[in-house]
């Protein structure tokens, strides 16, 4: 889930700045004033987030993380050079609200799926995972995208629609993954990997800390 969003979200940063300034002639300064609204999201978003897991779990922040970031791709896909300015400011800001629900659920759900034991290790995966998907999600549009910035703005939102399905996809597939993840059969299989890792965890603790 973690490796899906940051590529979907990577991917949008890419195509958003690139769009703004290429397609529709922006300044660096503009185009970041038209995607700051998205940090007002995250702000709002992340403590309501982490009210929802004490709430309720994982399970719905995930699902609205991954529906968020589908409806994004969905509302890219009708990128045009002459989509009204506020349309896109608009569609932007889904992504503002995923990246507000994301990070805490995936972690919750990484920690609590694996033994007290590799709590650290836990934590470690889903942030090596957003490493990794942001840089795929920026190489891959870049790919798509670049040969296109050359020929004009219609040539590039029109290759900027494949972006668009993917990140499409990758909300589909965090949605699957969540119900997967946080389900009655995947919590057995944690009560049981953690069963098989406490006798590891005791061992390591009853070990003598070497003096000096």
């Amino acid at each position: 889930m973690s490796l899906f969003g940051a590529c979907g979200f990577g991917a949008f940063q890419f195509l958003a700045s690139q769009y703004l300034q290429d397609a529709r002639g922006l300044t660096a300064l503009m185009a970041g004033a038209c995607l700051a609204p998205l940090g007002v999201l995250v702000a709002v978003a992340s403590p309501v987030t982490g009210w929802l897991i004490g709430a309720r779990g994982p399970r719905l922040p995930l699902a609205i993380s991954g529906s968020t970031l589908t409806l994004g791709g969905v509302a890219w896909l009708w990128l045009e050079p002459t989509t009204p300015l506020p349309a896109v400011i608009a569609g932007s800001l889904l992504f503002g609200v995923f990246l507000g629900t994301v990070i805490a659920p995936v972690t919750y759900t990484a920690v609590s799926g694996m033994p007290y034991s590799m709590a650290a290790l836990a934590t470690s995966l889903p942030s090596a995972a957003r490493q990794t998907g942001t840089a795929l999600g920026v190489a891959i549009s870049g790919t798509i995208v670049g040969p296109a910035l050359a020929a004009g703005p219609t040539a590039f939102t029109r290759a900027s629609h494949d972006v668009s399905w993917m990140v499409l996809a990758l909300g589909a597939g965090i949605v699957t993954l969540a119900l997967v993840s946080t389900g009655r059969r995947a919590r057995a299989t944690a009560t049981r990997a953690a069963a098989l890792f406490e006798p590891m965890a005791d061992e390591v603790v009853r070990q003598p800390v070497p003096s000096g």
